[in-house]
């Protein structure tokens, strides 16, 4: 695992490779989402950011971006916690045979 100046580092130089500019608190703020979720998550929310300050008309990528990107795609871990809640509302919890959920839907035949 990467030490928080490391991810830092790489976010810096991923923005510079990718010709993004971004301020300092929106790189705070990937770096702490990179440190929580995975450096991966994070790099991937460079250019997705830039897209939404350049959809605003904005020369660099703010908190605001990063903001509205986070919301919009989740990281596996929040993914996993969501397939966890709403297991039971997904078809393949109807499957006979199926491990956890409620009792399957009777077809008519």
């Amino acid at each position: 695992p990467y030490s928080e100046s490391e991810i830092k580092r790489i976010i810096e130089i991923r923005c510079e490779e990718e010709d993004v500019e971004m301020t300092d608190e929106a790189k705070e703020l990937l770096t702490r989402i990179g440190m929580e979720t995975s450096l991966r998550y994070a790099l991937f929310m460079i250019i997705t950011a830039h897209l939404c300050a350049a959809k605003r008309k904005a020369t660099q990528v703010d908190v605001e971006d990063i903001k509205r990107v986070y919301s919009l795609f989740v990281d596996v871990q929040r993914s996993t916690q969501f397939l966890i809640e709403y297991q039971n509302e997904f078809m393949f919890s109807e499957m006979p045979g199926a491990a956890t959920g409620p009792t399957p839907m009777a077809v008519d035949s």
